[in-house]
């Protein structure tokens, strides 16, 4: 047995030795789960240091010491071996180390947008040229991540762009990695020149506040919010009417599509060309790329609340106290070009208001892909100081001047599928649209005809149009959000006093109204609520009065279109009764709606979003019952 020992010894220095050679550096350690999933979805996007799958890739080739060293010369190197072996992973790696070369370079601006514009060029080839293997599997993450490698390096060379000031031009070179990147052609969806662009700004660059959810949809290609500045005086078409008179903002998405030319013996004289493409969310979803239907990457909620940032409306507080001071602002507005085969929804604000009320709403309705390719969506502000029947001859109007302007033959199916939507007064503006007033309304006001009384032809005409009107046939369905049908107590109530003595009404309804009233009174053929009319003109809080003899005859007519109602419930929701604080359930209520809808919500129901999902579920219903 003693014999042994020595023989022992050495087998057990023998396996200590091959440990320390080995068996210590192999093993595990406990880790988080969070820590492991952490690391794993760590790239050159998120942090200083590329992802475990480039790093690994970079040391099975034993390059870490050359991308240190000289990484121009270990990537042009990469290079050659990825397109020498057609090897796909190499692409990815050669997109991730340029971006993180990119991060490193920011002193040098030109050199950091040549890094980004070379990750561009290796994550769309790494997406798109079926010549590398493996062939690529669009499921992975990591195919995600290429895509976001090129959003990323596209719009880092859309801002080295915009502070350098260079501007597109067929043939300009710009250098990458391996070569060049010469531009080819300039394709636009949008339908003004690129000579109206005043500034585009990324939708990178921005975080949203105020407006919820953000609608962003993750694809290819770079979000941004382009200004125009559009033409004046005589260039200004009929159709431009109707948009915003300054800082016209757009969402769109720039796209760069590559394709490379025969390469060059030289080395590093590699040329790809390069088709600049700027699309349209609001038309397009998706980019149809070397034989696949590829996601746009789109964001329709910071060019909006960019546009209203930088465009603030004026006051709603303004256009009732001091209607005059709107009324050069009246009118119908379209926050994109008029589209013949898109359905107008039409929104219409309520007192105190302006378009700027309907931002979540419209905001939340544009998540719908459906919503975006079928409809277009319209605001008509009003100064809300005005009495209801001459806010609504003023809508009325500007809806027959869009219809002469874009449908002159009045044959265009989808003009003559309009949807109206309302809040609050709007909503009494909207009704016009679809009843016919008959004589009620003026024999209400006089015991004379409108033709008998010694008036001016233009204060006749004036008031025909405000008391005379027949449903509008190109609107086919309207929606009444929180509408005070048969009027609220506040009118009645100290807010209703104090608003009726500080509100000016504009000449424009002045002058009518008492060249009217006073030729009744010469008469002695005006109505009761005609001598109120003369002893008070009533103003756009009077119109909301439960009392007020015309909000009485509205409430008796039938409406001669499908209808819905959106009714807000302070206390509880879906429960038929109370008050939104504002209008009473009993006042917002009509019997024969095709739905009614109650929120839990105060008097701003159209912020609510279970009243968004409303509009959206009742627009969807008018697709269906209105397409062949």
């Amino acid at each position: 047995m003693p014999r042994r020992l020595p023989l022992v010894v050495l087998l057990l220095s023998l396996l200590s030795l091959a440990c320390l050679g080995g068996c210590a550096r192999i093993g595990v350690r406990p880790s988080s789960l969070d820590d492991r999933a952490a690391k794993l979805d760590r790239t050159a996007l998120n942090s200083d240091r590329p992802s475990e799958r480039t790093l690994r890739f970079v040391r099975q080739r034993d390059l870490e010491a050359s991308l240190a060293a000289d990484p121009e010369t270990m990537l042009a190197a990469l290079d050659a071996e990825a397109r020498d072996e057609k090897d796909r992973e190499a692409l990815f790696a050669l997109a991730e180390l340029c971006y993180r070369e990119a991060g490193k370079s920011k002193s040098d601006p030109a050199k950091a947008a040549m890094f980004y514009l070379s990750s561009a060029v290796y994550a769309y080839t790494y997406l798109f040229d079926d010549t590398f293997r493996p062939v690529l599997d669009v499921y992975h993450p990591y195919s995600r991540q290429a895509m976001e490698f090129y959003n990323r390096s596209l719009a880092n060379v859309l801002l080295y762009a915009r502070a350098t000031e260079l501007h597109y031009a067929k043939g300009k070179e710009i250098p990458w990695l391996m070569g060049r990147v010469r531009l080819a052609e300039r394709r636009s969806e949008l339908t003004f020149s690129p000579e109206e662009v005043e500034s585009f700004h990324l939708a990178y660059e921005f975080d949203v506040r105020g407006l919820t959810p953000e609608q962003v949809r993750l694809g290819l290609g770079v979000p941004v919010a382009v200004v125009r500045r559009p033409p004046e005086g005589d260039k200004l078409a009929p159709a431009e009417r109707f948009t915003p008179p300054v800082r016209q903002t757009y969402a769109a998405t720039v796209f760069l599509r590559f394709a490379p030319t025969a390469d060059t013996a030289k080395p590093r004289h590699r040329i790809y060309e390069a088709d600049f493409e700027i699309h349209d969310p609001m038309k397009t979803d998706a980019l149809d790329v070397a034989g696949r239907r590829i996601p746009l990457e789109s964001d329709l909620t910071t060019p909006l609340a960019f546009m209203m940032q930088n465009t603030p409306e004026p006051s709603g507080l303004e256009g009732m106290m001091n209607p005059a001071a709107w009324e050069n602002l009246t009118r119908l507005y379209m926050l994109q070009p008029y589209d013949p085969g898109k359905i107008p929804v039409v929104f219409v604000h309520g007192l105190l208001s302006s378009p700027s009320t309907w931002a979540p709403m419209f905001n939340g309705l544009m998540g719908d892909p459906e919503l975006r390719a079928r409809y277009q969506f319209w605001f008509f502000r009003y100064p809300t100081g005005n009495p209801v029947l001459f806010s609504a001859a003023s809508l009325r109007a500007s809806l027959d001047e869009a219809r002469r302007v874009f449908d002159p033959a009045g044959n265009n199916p989808a003009f003559n599928d309009m949807v109206v939507v309302g809040h609050s007064m709007g909503g009494l503006l909207t009704k016009t649209l679809v009843e016919d007033s008959g004589d009620d309304l003026w024999n209400a006001f006089s015991k004379a005809p409108l033709d008998t009384l010694a008036v001016s032809p233009e204060v006749r005409d004036a008031m025909r149009r405000t008391f005379f009107f027949s449903r509008r046939p190109y609107v086919k369905r309207v929606v009444f959000i929180a509408t005070p049908h048969r009027g609220s107590e506040m009118a009645l109530g100290i807010v209703g006093k104090i608003g009726r003595t500080l509100i000016t009404l504009p000449l424009t309804v002045l002058k009518p109204l008492g060249a009217v009233t006073a030729a009744l009174a010469h008469a002695g053929k005006a109505t009761d609520a005609g001598k109120d009319a003369a002893d008070k003109l009533q103003t756009g809080v009077d119109s909301l009065s439960p009392n007020n003899k015309t909000l009485k005859i509205l409430a008796e007519k039938s409406l001669a279109t499908p209808y819905h109602s959106i009714i807000g419930n302070e206390k509880k929701a879906d429960v038929a009764g109370g008050s939104d604080g504002v209008v009473p359930y009993w006042s917002s209520h009509l019997d024969g709606a095709q739905s009614e809808k109650i929120v839990h919500s105060g008097h701003s129901a159209q912020d609510h979003p279970l009243a968004i999902r409303e509009v959206r579920r009742i627009l969807l219903e008018h697709l269906k019952e209105n397409t062949p």
